[in-house]
């Protein structure tokens, strides 16, 4: 009697312990299944997004943008533009945005009649946008702490441009250039025309 009863525990104990592994690989299964739905919904618009950029995107000549760019707050600015075009493949608006930011931040932290140098090339299949203070005595001058921990706005706009250049496939930081001081340096990942 007592034999029995310990035999039917055991099997009542297995038979829980098996339902609740079996239960456990249900859970999980749905949630595999819900994860990989997840996935590909994702996917799919990262597809989508990617098909909508393509359709808004086109080749844009970087001299007549960067000639657009304003003046801002006194300071002044020395275009160093090739004769030849500068072409990249991209949203205008998107690039336009992050000239003026650039633009914006070179303003609110060069002194008053200095100059702002900004020059584009074409260099071994890459579009190249450098700004530089001409004035700056510091070797790492306020223009080139675009991506510091400024806090507020410039960070905001730092970040913007981060964003933007990356979404087309380049990169924005702080670099030198001849001179020898830092500037800030758009880098494209590639001439348009030349993208495989």
């Amino acid at each position: 009697m007592y034999s029995s009863n310990l035999g039917l525990i055991i099997a009542i104990a297995i038979s829980l312990g098996l339902a609740g592994v079996l239960a456990m690989m249900g859970s999980l299964l749905i949630t595999n299944i819900r994860a990989g739905a997840q996935a590909r919904g994702i996917a799919e618009q990262a597809r989508n997004d990617a098909r909508q950029k393509l359709l808004v995107s086109s080749v844009q000549d970087l001299r007549p943008l960067l000639g657009e760019t304003p003046d801002a707050a006194g300071i002044r600015i020395d275009l160093q533009l090739p004769p030849e075009a500068v072409p990249v493949f991209a949203v205008k608006a998107e690039l336009c945005e992050l000239l003026a930011k650039v633009a914006a931040h070179a303003a609110s932290v060069m002194s008053a009649g200095t100059t702002l140098q900004v020059s584009a090339r074409v260099e071994g299949g890459h579009a190249v946008v450098h700004w530089r203070d001409l004035d700056a005595a510091d070797v790492r001058p306020p223009l080139a702490r675009f991506f510091d921990v400024l806090g507020g706005v410039s960070q905001a706009s730092a970040r913007v441009c981060e964003h933007i250049a990356g979404h087309h496939g380049g990169r924005i930081y702080s670099a030198p250039d001849a001179g020898g001081v830092l500037g800030l340096t758009l880098f494209d990942a590639a001439v348009a025309g030349s993208r495989g």
